[in-house]
Protein backbone atom coordinates (compact mmCIF):
# COMPACT_ATOMS: atom_id res chain seq x y z
CA UNK A 1 0.00 0.00 0.00
CA UNK A 2 1.13 3.22 -0.71
CA UNK A 3 0.79 6.26 1.35
CA UNK A 4 1.44 10.00 1.32
CA UNK A 5 0.74 12.26 4.48
CA UNK A 6 1.40 16.00 5.65
CA UNK A 7 -0.21 18.24 7.76
CA UNK A 8 1.06 22.24 8.21
CA UNK A 9 -0.77 25.25 8.50
CA UNK A 10 -0.54 27.79 5.48
CA UNK A 11 -1.74 31.17 4.46
CA UNK A 12 -4.99 30.84 1.79
CA UNK A 13 -2.85 31.93 -1.06
CA UNK A 14 -0.55 29.19 -0.20
CA UNK A 15 -3.59 26.47 -0.01
CA UNK A 16 -5.45 28.13 -3.25
CA UNK A 17 -2.15 27.37 -4.83
CA UNK A 18 -2.45 23.28 -3.86
CA UNK A 19 -6.06 23.22 -5.26
CA UNK A 20 -4.86 24.96 -8.94
CA UNK A 21 -2.22 22.07 -8.97
CA UNK A 22 -4.84 19.50 -8.03
CA UNK A 23 -7.50 20.71 -10.61
CA UNK A 24 -4.40 20.83 -13.19
CA UNK A 25 -4.38 17.36 -11.95
CA UNK A 26 -7.56 15.99 -12.53
CA UNK A 27 -7.57 17.84 -16.02
CA UNK A 28 -3.87 15.89 -16.89
CA UNK A 29 -4.71 12.62 -15.05
CA UNK A 30 -2.07 12.72 -12.76
CA UNK A 31 -0.96 13.96 -9.69
CA UNK A 32 1.86 13.57 -8.17
CA UNK A 33 2.50 14.20 -3.85
CA UNK A 34 6.40 14.61 -2.45
CA UNK A 35 7.83 15.75 0.76
CA UNK A 36 11.39 14.80 2.34
CA UNK A 37 10.07 11.27 3.24
CA UNK A 38 7.46 10.70 0.89
CA UNK A 39 6.24 10.32 -2.65
CA UNK A 40 2.93 9.05 -3.94
CA UNK A 41 1.71 9.37 -7.81
CA UNK A 42 -2.37 9.50 -8.52
CA UNK A 43 -3.84 8.80 -11.67
CA UNK A 44 -7.35 9.63 -11.11
CA UNK A 45 -10.33 7.63 -12.97
CA UNK A 46 -12.74 9.36 -14.97
CA UNK A 47 -15.44 8.98 -12.36
CA UNK A 48 -14.39 10.23 -9.37
CA UNK A 49 -16.51 9.74 -5.80
CA UNK A 50 -16.44 12.94 -4.08
CA UNK A 51 -17.20 13.73 -0.05
CA UNK A 52 -17.62 17.35 1.14
CA UNK A 53 -17.83 17.80 5.18
CA UNK A 54 -18.31 20.70 7.18
CA UNK A 55 -18.02 20.53 10.75
CA UNK A 56 -18.02 23.94 13.08
CA UNK A 57 -17.85 23.26 16.98
CA UNK A 58 -16.50 25.72 19.98
CA UNK A 59 -15.05 27.93 17.48
CA UNK A 60 -13.06 25.79 15.21
CA UNK A 61 -14.18 24.97 11.81
CA UNK A 62 -13.39 22.35 9.48
CA UNK A 63 -13.36 21.15 5.70
CA UNK A 64 -12.87 18.16 4.94
CA UNK A 65 -13.12 17.39 0.65
CA UNK A 66 -12.35 13.61 0.01
CA UNK A 67 -11.80 12.25 -3.78
CA UNK A 68 -11.76 8.34 -4.48
CA UNK A 69 -11.78 6.56 -7.44
CA UNK A 70 -11.25 2.72 -8.40
CA UNK A 71 -8.18 2.24 -10.53
CA UNK A 72 -9.16 -0.97 -11.61
CA UNK A 73 -9.17 -0.32 -15.68
CA UNK A 74 -12.49 -2.73 -15.18
CA UNK A 75 -14.41 0.25 -13.78
CA UNK A 76 -17.13 1.43 -16.43
CA UNK A 77 -19.45 2.80 -13.92
CA UNK A 78 -21.08 6.39 -15.44
CA UNK A 79 -23.63 6.56 -12.88
CA UNK A 80 -23.19 10.12 -11.47
CA UNK A 81 -24.62 11.32 -7.47
CA UNK A 82 -26.20 13.85 -7.00
CA UNK A 83 -25.29 17.43 -7.79
CA UNK A 84 -23.83 19.99 -5.17
CA UNK A 85 -23.82 23.54 -5.08
CA UNK A 86 -20.64 25.60 -3.71
CA UNK A 87 -20.81 29.39 -3.30
CA UNK A 88 -17.95 31.71 -1.57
Amino acid sequence: MDTFDHESIQDRQSIRQYFNTLIEGLEKGSMAFTSDRETAVLTPAEMIRLSIKTKKKSGKSKLTIKLAWNDSSAEKSREKGNAIQITS
